[in-house]
């Protein structure tokens, strides 16, 4: 077997994209609009994003044999993305989300799980866990999870995990689950779960305390950080016009995961991230501005000074 650069699991929905003027107010009925279906969900946009910049990837998990899950699986083929694994769970929708996107490009997220979770490791699930350089998924159960790690490192493999402000989903014991993660990439949200005085800093300390080599977190507008147990980086956001925030963060954690895979800096990986996701922004919906590696480098080139001026990270 050929050996995955990455190796996804979970976090697969359909989007239903709704265009808002404002949030609706409590017992109102507000006229939207319409924007469409896409494939999303964090990790499936991690997954197209790096077999678009260049890397061997699969994705593994649960989708249902409505409508859209022929349209899902097909987008998945369409950027390179290996689905051999894939388990069509029959007479079920496949999970989707509901998003709200607001005149500023801004989106809030409904996430609607449908589908049983985590999704099952099954024995040829087990062997491509065996065979990747990097796994990816989301704090999915103790007992799935601590299974899924010990796959991945029997055999060297890293743990990348993606931790966002809803993990009442995952119904997880999160501080164990950490302890067998390699790699932690955070939004804001995420990150302040672990920080009893609401800083970065201190939020990132108690993750890499566990055991962690690594956390990376988000901000939007406001950059990206990484810490690891000796030192810290960051990087500004570029300043270009926003239409779609929806995938930027999957994108950026993709674009890490492939400077660290291609042995790069850590400085030089984040700046690389940060250009990818800005190349996301510019779109409408997760998936339509994922970027090549050139298109990436030519980005780069080209705007390394148009920064957002107000881009104070937090402390």
């Amino acid at each position: 077997m050929m050996k995955n650069d990455l190796y996804c699991i979970g976090g697969l929905a359909v989007d239903i994209l709704l265009e808002i003027p404002r949030f609706p107010l409590p017992n109102e009925k507000l006229v939207v609009q319409f924007a469409g279906y896409q494939p999303g969900g964090l990790v499936a946009n991690a997954a197209c994003s790096a077999a678009r910049l260049g890397l061997k990837t699969s994705w593994f998990g649960l989708v249902g044999d409505d409508a859209h899950s022929r349209m899902l699986l097909d987008v998945f083929s369409s950027f390179g993305v290996h689905t051999s694994e894939v388990v069509i769970k029959e007479n079920s929708p496949s999970d989707f989300t509901v998003i709200l996107l607001q005149p500023d490009g801004e989106r809030t997220i409904l996430v609607v799980p449908v589908l049983p979770s985590p999704p099952p490791l099954t024995l040829n699930v087990k062997n491509a866990l065996q065979n990747t350089h990097v796994a990816y998924t989301v704090p999915y159960q103790r007992d799935w999870f601590l299974e899924f790690a010990e796959l991945v490192h029997s055999c060297n493999g890293k743990v990348a995990l993606d931790v966002e402000g809803c993990l009442d989903q995952y119904n997880t014991d999160i501080e164990t689950v950490l302890k067998h993660a390699d790699i932690v990439f955070c939004s804001k949200d995420g990150l302040q779960i672990f920080s009893h005085k609401n800083q970065v800093a201190d939020g990132a300390a108690r993750i890499l305390s566990l055991g962690s080599e690594m956390v990376i977190a988000t901000f939007g507008e406001k950059g990206a950080r990484l810490f690891t147990q000796s030192t810290h980086y960051s990087t500004p956001a570029f300043d270009v016009p926003l239409v779609d925030t929806t995938g930027a963060g999957d994108c950026f954690h993709a674009a890490c995961i492939y400077g660290l895979l291609s042995r790069w800096d850590l400085q030089r990986c984040l700046d690389f991230s940060s250009a990818a996701a800005a190349l996301v922004v510019q779109k409408l919906g997760a998936r339509e501005g994922l970027p090549t590696f050139d298109e990436v480098k030519i980005f780069l080139s080209t705007n390394q000074k148009r920064r957002l001026e107000n881009n104070e990270l937090y402390d």
